[in-house]
């Protein structure tokens, strides 16, 4: 019965400190490891079209996102945006979906 409780107590004590080694690892992270998601936002350009854009499109998709795109044809931005209606399901109207395509076309078009 003693064995027992000794090895019980030596498994108790080696998972303590090994949660303890791992809280205090993760305090003495340095500030530099947080991510400033401010820096990552991206304002768009005014253009024809752009409040269907922000209003279709935004809630999912972030401004940095389309402005790290390649400049893409007409014909490529409207097969992009029927995909987000017909794939994804995105409730985006046929006359929104023509003014999206137009100022994705103004501002990364080819």
């Amino acid at each position: 019965m003693q064995k027992t409780s000794f090895v019980f107590f030596v498994l108790a004590s080696v998972i303590w400190f090994a949660c303890k080694g791992n809280s205090q690892h993760e305090a003495e992270k340095p500030a530099a490891a947080v991510t400033d998601l401010n820096a990552f936002q991206t304002v768009m350009p005014q253009a024809p079209g752009y409040n269907s854009f922000q209003a279709n499109c935004m809630s999912c998709h972030s401004g940095r996102y389309v402005q790290m795109q390649p400049a893409l044809p007409e014909k490529t931005w409207a097969a992009i945006v029927t995909k987000m209606q017909k794939t994804f399901g995105a409730p985006i109207s046929d006359s929104a979906a023509k003014e999206i395509v137009q100022y994705l076309v103004a501002v990364k078009g080819k």
